[in-house]
């Protein structure tokens, strides 16, 4: 287990910085139904109180060394404050077997920005360089077509299918594992 402050993480048009009180307005403001029914335990409408409980518990599973939950800020450059367009996070870290899951969603109107794709990456790279993890995976329901197209484009390959219980729909429903594995352990 490596002891960490929490990560900032920089790309060339992300910045992942840790979740604040201050995000909530924006976070319920960006999530929409049709991003909330992608995600295996968002509620929707997602209230302000939703956001309050995610933040606090993004801070005790940092502090638990069982996730890291970034906010990503998009570095638009017509704006002179950047915006909060989404969350990422590695989760369910296992230590001991040096894995873990990726989780991740962007506000709609912000789709087709190469966003993903490169909030994607630094994770991953955290994840390898940082953590020192040997493999990441990523769980995506079979019709997100948007999120299969980003992690495959970070390398990811598909593995398998499970049909898990997800608690928002209250039914069962199929998702395709996609991992990666470092090639440097």
């Amino acid at each position: 287990m490596i002891n960490l402050s929490y990560p900032q993480l920089n790309g060339k048009i992300v910045n992942l910085r840790e979740p604040s009180i201050d995000d909530a307005i924006d976070i319920v403001n960006i999530m929409s139904y049709d991003i909330a029914k992608y995600l295996y335990d968002v509620p929707y409408p997602y209230k302000i109180d939703d956001a309050f409980k995610f933040i606090k518990s993004s801070y005790d599973n940092f502090r638990l060394h069982k996730a890291i939950t970034f906010v990503i800020e998009y570095k638009n450059k017509s704006q002179s404050i950047q915006p909060v367009v989404g969350t990422i996070a590695i989760k369910d870290i296992d230590y001991v077997n040096e894995k873990t899951n990726i989780g991740y969603w962007i506000g709609e109107q912000y789709h087709g920005k190469g966003i993903a794709t490169e909030c994607v990456n630094l994770v991953v790279n955290f994840g390898f360089d940082v953590l020192e993890l040997k493999e990441i995976s990523a769980y995506v329901f079979p019709e997100n077509k948007i999120s299969i197209r980003v992690l495959e484009k970070n390398e990811f390959v598909r593995t398998k299918e499970v049909n898990e219980y997800h608690s928002i729909s209250n039914t069962y429903r199929n998702s395709l594992v996609y991992i990666i594995k470092n090639n440097n352990k």
